[in-house]
């Protein structure tokens, strides 16, 4: 069995704790791995579906988390006590809203006529959700059978009572009866409850938590004072390209395009032209200086071609030059030049080691 190295929220840890230290184990305690479409991509994507309860068992909380895989391109390992653990990779498991995943499954399949589509039941539009999305994964699934989504997960998902809840964050509902309530996706619903979350997130007790996103708003020279405004919209771009992670490109697209940024828009472009200007001045220089070298250069190239005798005997002077002038900046050893500075006065020389002394 092999052996993976995960980060897990702390709540989880403990469901599963109680869980290995019961005799027997509850079916309504669920801990189950879905495959799902990624909102963003549509890509197949590990989710796990987690029940949460109280000491009493009288109330339970439910919630669905991203598992992601964080590899780096060279190969590591862990080191887990005595133990080497080869799977270099580290495992997350992060809350998710099932909004998110809402989102995408039930605009499936798109309506082609422009129209906003029909109230359905909700029966109705998770059956067929369910082998829409499962059909065009198997195409996928042959090439990568980790990209295939099953109907049964979709349906799973889609079947429990947190996310049937969720379901109003991303739909027109209208009750018929008090038995019957059909459902349609709407995309005005979607960025209304959008805008409520950029809303919380771009609050400064908010923005302002992570180091991150501070720094970035730093850079573009928006903490400033008198760039309340500036900060302000900047703090709206940032929440919006937080939630991008979780958003098709059309919905991000209008969910920017709702908010005026234009002032910031132009504020950044103008931090980013003086940044390039500046950049621009030092290779500006280097080429100034570079011209010069290279005339002279031609003129010893055409002093070359008129005098092949001279350029050859120029060519000798240059080398012996040039090793006279590395034996010149050739620097002595500390041993050397401790020697250079010692007293050797009253004392004899080495050759005369080598030569016959007088009878």
């Amino acid at each position: 069995m092999s052996t993976h190295l995960a980060i897990l929220p702390l709540d989880i840890i403990d469901t599963l704790t109680a869980r290995l230290n019961q005799e027997t184990h509850r079916p309504d305690y669920a801990t189950k791995f879905l495959r799902l479409p990624h909102p963003r991509t549509g890509l197949a994507s590990l989710f796990l579906l987690h029940d949460q309860h109280t000491q009493d068992d009288t109330t339970k909380t439910s919630s669905i988390m991203e598992v992601q895989a964080i590899s780096l391109t060279n190969a590591r390992t862990w080191f887990i006590g005595e133990e080497v653990v080869a799977d270099g990779k580290l495992i997350m498991m992060t809350p998710m809203d099932p909004m998110f995943l809402l989102m995408y499954l039930l605009r499936v399949p798109p309506v082609r006529d422009g129209s906003k589509g029909n109230f359905r039941p909700m029966q109705d539009i998770i059956e067929e959700v369910s082998v829409t999305i499962a059909d065009a994964s198997e195409k996928d699934a042959q090439k990568d059978p980790s990209l295939n989504v099953s109907a049964d997960d979709i349906i799973s998902f889609l079947s429990l009572d947190f996310v049937q809840s969720s379901i109003k964050r991303v739909c027109d509902v209208k009750v018929i009866t008090d038995e019957i309530t059909v459902y349609r996706y709407s995309h005005d619903v979607v960025l209304e409850n959008l805008k409520g979350k950029v809303g919380r997130l771009s609050d400064p007790r908010i923005a302002e938590m992570s180091r991150t996103l501070v720094r970035s708003l730093a850079k573009d020279g928006l903490m400033d004072d008198g760039k309340e405004e500036l900060l302000e919209s900047g703090r709206i771009k940032l929440a919006c390209e937080l939630l991008s992670q979780y958003l098709p490109r059309d919905i991000l697209q209008d969910l920017i395009a709702s908010y005026d940024l234009s002032k910031l828009d132009t504020h950044v472009k103008t931090v980013r032209d003086e940044e390039l200007a500046l950049l621009a001045v030092a290779p500006d220089t280097k080429k100034r200086a570079k011209p010069a070298k290279s005339v002279t250069a031609g003129d010893k190239n055409q002093k070359r071609k008129k005098d092949p005798k001279a350029a050859a005997n120029a060519d000798v002077d240059a080398a012996t030059d040039g090793d006279k002038k590395k034996k010149k900046d050739a620097k002595s050893s500390h041993g050397v030049e401790q020697l250079k500075k010692a007293n050797v006065a009253g004392m004899s020389k080495l050759s005369t080691f080598f030569t016959k002394k007088p009878a």
